[in-house]
Formats: C-alpha cells, structure tokens, sequence
C-alpha cells in the first residue's frame, strides 16, 4: 500500500512539473514519463511505460541512457564510454550525473540537452530506479555560439591592431631613435675638444636612446612578436620564456612533448596570449624564482601547463569565480580557452606555488 501511494505521489509530482523528466525501475522499465518529456520527445506516455524503449526518444539505435547506466551502478569510467568527456558528477545529488549533449533527431534543427540521472533507493540504499530530467538549452547554446563567434571577431581585430602597431612602432619611432643614436656617435667621435664633463652627458645621452630602442623593441614584442608571425608558437614561446628569465632573473623552462604541429594563426594567437598571461602574473604577484611552461601535443588536442614555486594563493569557489575574486589575469586566460573550446584548471596553495593547466581539443 505504502509503495502505491509513494508511486502516485511520485506520478503526481512528475507530471505537474514543467521540467521533462521519466523513471525507470530496477529492470530498466520506464515507470514514469510526464506531459513535459511527451511534449519534448513528441512520445506519448501510453506508448512507452512499461517498456525499456526510454532510448527512443534521443537515440536512432538502441543504447542506455544515462538513467539507465545509473540503476547498473556504472562506474565513472564507463559512463564516460558513452558520453567522453560531457558528463560529470553532480555536485548536488549523490550518485548522480549531468551531461550536455547535441541530439539531432529532436525537434526539426535538433536539440541541446542538460540532463541529470539521480539513482532512487529503498530504504536500505539500494538502487530500485532512476529518474532522469531534461532541460532544453537550445538557445543558450546558440547564444554561447553567437557570443563565441563575436569573441572570435574581437579578438581577431585587436591581434589585427596589435600586430599593426608594433609594425609601426618598430618601422617608425624604433627607427628614428636608432638613426639618432648612430649619429650622436659619429658626432662625439668626429668632434674634438669636447670638455669632460660634457662627453660624459653625451655618452648619457646615446646610452638613454638605446635604451629607448631596447624598449621599443620590448614593446614591440609584447604587442605581436614577429616569432609568432614567421616561425610560428613553439619559437614565439621560446623567446617569451627567455625573456622572462633575462628580464626578471626567473629561471624558466619550456617543454615540448609528442608531435609538434601547426595550428591556425587564430588558435596560436590565443595559445601565444594564455601563456603570455599566466608568465605575466608569475612576474608580477608570484614571487618565485622558478617557473615552467609545458606544451603536451596529442592527437585530439594540445595541454598547455604552466607552474611556478611562488608563493602560491587560497583558491575559493569555482574558476567561473575569478572574475568577482579581482583574479582577472586568471579570467582572461578562462576566456580565452572558452574560445578554443578548451576548459582550464587552476591548482594553489599558500607557499607552494600554483599551477595552470589549459586543455584545448582539435
């Protein structure tokens, strides 16, 4: 009896709920699907409860949904057989997993799904079902994309500006501090009868000039080495590292391991930028005295891994919490790899350095 009335109250509450949901028992029946996932998957609940034909609504070909690899007691390994890398552990519900997947077959264009599969137990905590709910994201995907897109275009532009400035700087004013350091030269050693301390302010002079034109140079490195233009990012890395130890006395290393290759100006641009940031806020806040960049080519993408000794921090919340937390060299790095498709990982401990670690797929 007590069983019946649960079974009604859980129908109840499924089918008053907007949110697309069904159950399944321990022998992968479907026990319960509600008006929201008929109206979802265009199946109506008399035609599939008391079957285990749940698939049918996402998938052409006969395989487990995520609800029903939750009442096998899947392992973390094996649901990532069948959903690599778009699922993870729900942070909420123990036992239960969330993905997001693309299903082409819903809807006339196809449909992007949140969904989480959340074990049901008895009261000795063993699996009897589960039910799974859905939510479409069609149009927050579509506007990650649209948003995706005018990132791509923003930052395509300030390359585009970035490497037109440092062409004009190293043209132009390089040039011209260059030419006047070269004829305040030929003046000091064609001229005679100078007073001591009178060379001694000209030589002042033509030192600070070169000193300009080292700058400049610098400047213009930062803006867009031409490295990354010619030779492409593993030699533009090189210099970076190298200036980094020469500049700032940190000694830095630069690994490179399995098949290096070529990527898109754009994606080299952005990886150039990650790592140009991350050696940027060890220079700046880190205090170490060591630092290494480690590029890890793959066949389905590149790991880009940058750490240091320094002095570390307390890493709170989630990385999507850098931005509010004033860690806004970390944020940029978070969208740049949001732009590559990559995902980034931050790992600190006050006194034992930090570590940065950025995926990015093919």
């Amino acid at each position: 009896m007590q069983s019946l009335l649960s079974s009604e109250m859980l129908a109840r509450i499924a089918d008053g709920s907007p949110i697309p949901a069904f159950v399944i028992n321990k022998q992968h029946k479907v026990t319960h699907w509600n008006t929201a996932i008929e109206a979802l998957s265009g199946i109506k609940k008399e035609e599939i409860i008391g079957t285990g034909e749940q698939w049918r609504a996402f998938y052409t070909e006969k395989r487990p949904a995520m609800a029903d690899l939750i009442v096998d007691g899947a392992s973390a390994d094996e649901i990532e057989v069948y959903y690599r890398g778009k699922c993870k552990k729900s942070g909420l519900i123990d036992g239960a997993y969330e993905a997001e997947d693309f299903f082409s077959d819903l809807g006339r264009n196809g449909k992007w799904l949140h969904f989480t599969a959340s074990p049901i137990t008895d009261n000795n905590g063993e699996i009897i079902g589960a039910i799974e709910t859905l939510e479409d994201i069609t149009e927050r995907k579509g506007a990650e994309d649209n948003l995706r897109y005018y990132l791509q275009e923003i930052t395509r532009a300030q390359e585009e500006e970035r490497r037109r400035i440092a062409r004009e700087l190293h043209d132009d004013t390089a040039q011209v501090l260059g030419s006047l350091s070269r004829q305040l030269d030929n003046f000091i050693r064609k001229k005679h009868g100078f007073a001591p301390n009178e060379v001694f302010f000209l030589k002042d002079l033509q030192a600070q000039l070169n000193r300009g034109v080292q700058s400049v140079h610098r400047f213009c490195q930062a803006l867009r080495p031409s490295l990354l233009d010619d030779l492409g990012l593993i030699p533009a890395l090189r210099s970076l590292v190298t200036g980094l130890q020469e500049s700032d006395g940190i000694h830095t290393d630069l690994k490179v391991l399995g098949g290096e290759r070529r990527f898109s100006p754009e994606v080299e641009s952005l990886l150039f930028r990650i790592v140009q940031e991350a050696l940027n806020n060890i220079r700046r806040h880190a205090q170490a005295s060591e630092a290494q960049v480690v590029m890890e080519f793959a066949e389905d993408g590149i790991k880009v891994t940058v750490s240091d000794n320094g002095r570390g921090f307390e890493l709170s919340g989630r990385v999507d919490d850098l931005p509010r937390s004033g860690k806004l060299g970390l944020a940029g790095i978070q969208e740049r790899a949001r732009l590559l498709g990559g995902t980034i990982e931050v790992q600190s401990t006050p006194g034992k350095g930090t570590t940065l670690i950025v995926e990015v797929p093919s």
